[in-house]
């Protein structure tokens, strides 16, 4: 597997397959942060299928990382989707080592879209593979940058039962006056989730401190009680 050839092939297949209408309701969607080709995602899946037959267990953890990288420097947004498919195919094999091409593109080119598809494809099993990496999520609960801090509310959404309640909580809390949209939703998202496993737990935590917690976290949160 080589990344620059695999990078060019998914350059032109991208380019081939186009569509300018699409890409400006696309781009439109996203608020015009991002170009598109304007390849919807059944397509793309296809389209980009021959290139992620080549991740497995025997890939290179480097060569998928460098991949990984390289795409994301690119404009349009398909290319940042596929690194995260290619992430996402390889999740199980990736070594702590890791995190740091992995945050880059959380500070990189962010939004939503990425951002959540980063922290459930490779943030979440990092973390729940290496245990020592909480300690970057109690970081990024700090930072002044609102995708890292979303990252530390959202990174256990998969972890059901093995969630570390302590620090669920915790996060929320050290959040609960951020104005930002994006991280109040992701507090009621969290809890919500949280809330599947332990719904009495999260009804008492947000009945504690509803004077503190903004009204939309708490209406996510309470969504399915």
């Amino acid at each position: 597997m080589n990344p620059k050839q695999l990078v060019k092939q998914a350059e032109r297949v991208f380019k081939e397959n186009g569509n300018t209408e699409n890409a400006l309701a696309m781009s439109k969607y996203m608020q015009n942060k991002f170009p598109f080709f304007g390849i919807k995602k059944p397509l793309r899946t296809k389209l980009t299928k021959p290139i992620l037959i080549l991740i497995n267990s025997q890939t290179n953890e480097q060569e998928v990382l460098e991949t990984a990288v390289l795409l994301w420097k690119k404009k349009q947004r398909e290319f940042h989707y596929l690194a995260i498919d290619i992430i996402n195919k390889y999740k199980k094999h990736l070594s702590k080592e890791s995190f740091n091409a992995i945050e880059w593109m959380l500070v990189n080119n962010s939004w939503w879209d990425s951002v959540d598809g980063l922290a459930t494809n490779a943030v979440g099993p990092l973390v729940s593979k290496y245990p020592e990496l909480k300690k970057e999520m109690k970081r990024f609960s700090i930072e002044k940058n609102i995708w890292l801090n979303r990252i530390s509310i959202i990174h256990q959404l998969s972890f059901k039962s093995k969630t570390d309640q302590e620090f669920l909580f915790t996060v929320c809390m050290q959040q609960a006056h951020n104005t930002e949209f994006f991280i109040r939703k992701a507090i009621g998202w969290s809890l919500r989730q949280y809330a599947r496993v332990k719904p009495q737990e999260v009804k008492k935590f947000v009945e504690a401190n509803k004077q503190i917690l903004s009204p939309l976290s708490i209406r996510e949160a309470l969504k399915h009680q």
